[in-house]
C-alpha cells in the first residue's frame, strides 16, 4: 500500500483537526473546503462563496501537483437547495468545457454558517507528481527599451517556450501590477509585460499617451522580440491597445483576453449598457487604500494590498482626466468587431462600477467567438483583487485553445 502524504497548504485556513488533502500515490483526496478568505467567509452570498471555494481547492490541487483537469469527482454540499441555480452559475465559470463528475446535496448545516462546502478526488499524472516534488525551476528574465515614435518603451520578458502571453496594463498601473500573474504563467510560457507611454519606465516626452500611439508602441516591442503569434491580454485601458493590435495585424493574436474593458468596441447595445459617468469622473479618494478601480470590500479586507495598488498607480501615469477622453475618441464599430474571429475571453468583476458587467455582456454577445466570466466579489481589477480566480479563469481558457 502506498504511503499516505498529508498535505497542508501554507496560508490557507483550516481547522487543526484535518489536513487540506491526503495524497496516496497519485490519488488526491481534498478535504471539505468552504469559501473563506482567511478566517472568515467572503461576503456576497453563495455565488461569492462558490467562487472562493473553488479558488481554495485550486490552491490545494496546485500544491499537490494537480489541476482541475485531474479532478475525477466533486461533492457539493449546500445549506439550502433553493440556491442551487446561483451556485451552479458560479461553478460553471470554472468548467466551460467538460466538467468532472459531481453530486450536489442540499439541506446541510455547514461550519461557520457557510452556504456551500465542497470536496473532491483527483488523480494526477506521474509527470505532474515529479514536478510537484522537484525544485521550482528558475525563470529567465530580461528587460529592455524599444524606440517608438521618439519615445523609449520599456518591456520585460519572463519565461520561455510556449505561445507568448502579452499583458497590457490599465490606466491605474504599469508593468509591475501584473506581479501576481507573471510567475504563474511564465512557468510554461514566455510572458511579456510593458509600460504604455508615460507609465512606469516608458517616456512620453511629446505628451501623446493614449490608444492611438499605444498600438504602434506595442507592435514595436513585439517586432523587437520577434513575436509573430501571441495570446494578447488587455486590462481596462490596455484593452484598447489589445483590440487595436489585433485589428492592425491580423493573424498575430491567437486569442484575446479582454479584462474589465470594452477595448473601444461600440454598438447600440453597448452604449445603452455602459454608463460612462463613473469613469469620466474618476478621482481616487484621499483615503489609504481606497481606489475607484478596486472593490470597496477588497480595500477594507486588504488595506495593505490596496495601498500597494495606489502606490503602483502613482509611479508615472497620465492624468485620468486627460486619458479618458482619448480613450473614447478611439472606437471600433460592429463591422470591425466581426473581424475579431479568434477566441475571446471577456472577464469582469461583478462589482465593477467603471465598466459594468452589462456592458461587457453586450460586448461578448457582439464578438463572433467569445465567452464571458464574471468574478464574484471583485471591482474593476479582479487580476489584482482575486488573482487566484482570475488566473484560473484565464488558464482554463488558454488550455482550451
Amino acid at each position: 500500500m502506498s504511503r499516505v502524504e498529508r498535505l497542508v497548504v501554507e496560508g490557507l485556513g483550516r481547522l487543526p483537526q484535518f489536513s487540506h488533502a491526503g495524497v496516496a500515490g497519485d490519488v488526491i483526496h481534498v478535504s471539505g473546503t468552504i469559501g473563506a478568505d482567511g478566517p472568515s467567509l467572503v461576503p456576497g452570498g453563495i455565488r461569492a462563496e462558490t467562487t472562493q471555494t473553488l479558488v481554495n481547492i485550486n490552491q490545494i490541487l496546485r500544491a499537490a501537483g494537480a489541476t482541475w483537469d485531474d479532478v475525477v469527482k466533486v461533492n457539493v454540499y449546500m445549506a439550502d437547495m433553493a440556491e442551487f441555480a446561483a451556485m451552479n452559475e458560479a461553478y460553471s465559470a470554472f468548467f466551460r468545457e467538460t466538467p468532472p463528475a459531481r453530486i450536489a446535496v442540499g439541506g446541510v448545516e455547514l461550519v461557520l454558517g457557510a452556504r456551500v462546502e465542497m470536496d473532491c478526488v483527483a488523480v494526477r499524472s506521474r509527470a505532474a507528481r515529479a514536478d510537484a516534488t522537484g525544485a521550482s525551476k528558475a525563470l529567465p528574465r530580461r528587460t529592455g527599451f524599444v524606440e517608438s515614435g521618439g519615445e523609449q518603451i520599456y518591456f520585460e520578458v519572463v519565461g520561455e517556450g510556449g505561445v507568448p502571453m502579452v499583458l497590457s496594463h490599465g490606466a491605474g498601473g504599469n508593468h509591475a501590477v501584473w506581479y501576481q500573474q507573471v510567475a504563474p504563467f511564465a512557468a510554461d510560457r514566455k510572458v511579456i509585460t510593458w509600460d504604455h507611454r508615460g507609465y512606469g519606465r516608458s517616456s512620453d516626452l511629446a505628451g501623446l499617451s493614449g490608444p492611438e500611439v499605444a498600438v504602434g508602441d506595442l507592435l514595436a516591442v513585439l517586432d523587437h522580440l520577434g513575436v509573430d503569434r501571441a495570446d494578447l491580454v488587455g486590462q481596462s485601458m490596455g484593452g484598447w491597445t489589445t483590440v487595436g493590435v489585433a485589428l492592425a495585424r491580423p493573424g498575430l493574436a491567437r486569442s484575446l483576453v479582454l479584462a474589465d474593458t470594452l477595448g473601444g468596441i461600440t454598438s447600440p447595445a453597448i452604449e445603452v449598457a455602459w454608463d460612462r459617468g463613473p469613469a469620466a469622473r474618476f478621482e481616487a479618494p484621499e483615503v489609504l487604500g481606497a481606489h475607484r478601480a478596486l472593490g470597496k470590500a477588497f480595500s477594507e479586507r486588504h488595506p495593505e494590498r490596496a495601498h500597494l495598488y495606489q502606490s503602483l498607480g502613482g509611479m508615472g501615469g497620465a492624468d485620468p482626466a486627460v486619458m479618458f477622453p482619448r480613450l473614447i475618441q478611439v472606437s471600433h464599430d460592429e463591422s470591425e468587431a466581426a473581424r475579431l474571429t479568434m477566441p475571446v475571453l471577456c472577464l469582469v468583476g461583478d462589482g465593477d462600477t467603471l465598466i459594468a458587467p452589462p456592458a461587457v455582456r453586450a460586448l461578448a454577445g457582439l464578438l463572433p467567438n467569445s465567452r464571458i466570466v464574471e468574478l464574484s466579489g471583485c471591482g474593476h481589477s479582479p487580476y489584482f483583487e482575486d488573482p487566484e480566480a482570475w488566473n484560473l479563469a484565464v488558464r482554463r481558457f488558454l488550455d482550451s485553445l
